[in-house]
């Protein structure tokens, strides 16, 4: 199963493409996108463009226009259990945040990967069996490095991630 992972794209909708075409053209299956917030419009825009690829989404803090009840979201691809958020409302921030929060989540739910933006910095954790990611973002990075996305490669039991700068 192969997933790209997209958070804070803030309207970049053509950068999403251009990645989510060159992924395509180069790998043949792209099997999920998913897409951590800010802005769900972006997603639903993905969804229509490439209607034959599942698009799973949550709502993030800019997305004010929506009945931003979607947060978290628990789900299986490939026989493995994601969990994914934006991460404004569990205090993950940019400046100031430990990856304690995402750790209990794992050790609560038992979960393979937990995905999870708004602070535009990518970042990959091991913890105890379970990858906790952030893609960074499309639109704007506050890392110094780059914008980003992540792509995820499941194979089997096999879980490869990969942050790819833009």
């Amino acid at each position: 199963m192969k997933v790209l992972v997209f958070s804070d794209s803030h309207n970049k909708r053509e950068k999403m493409i251009d990645i989510i075409k060159r992924f395509k053209a180069k790998n043949a299956a792209l099997n999920y996108i998913i897409h951590l917030g800010d802005l769900v419009r972006d997603a639903e825009y993905l969804r229509g463009i490439f209607p034959d690829i599942p698009v799973i989404y949550i709502y993030g803090n800019g997305d004010f226009s929506y009945n931003r009840s979607d947060f978290e979201k628990e789900f299986e691809i490939g026989g493995k259990k994601f969990f994914i958020l934006h991460g404004h409302t569990r205090n993950i921030n940019a400046y100031n945040f430990s990856l304690d929060s995402l750790k209990s989540i794992a050790e609560q739910r038992n979960c393979d990967i937990i995905l999870y933006g708004h602070t535009h910095i990518p970042r990959e954790d091991y913890h105890d069996g379970t990858y906790i990611i952030c893609p960074g973002s499309v639109s704007f990075d506050r890392s110094g490095e780059g914008r980003s996305y992540c792509a995820i490669d499941i194979t089997g039991d096999n879980i490869c991630a990969k942050i790819i700068r833009v």
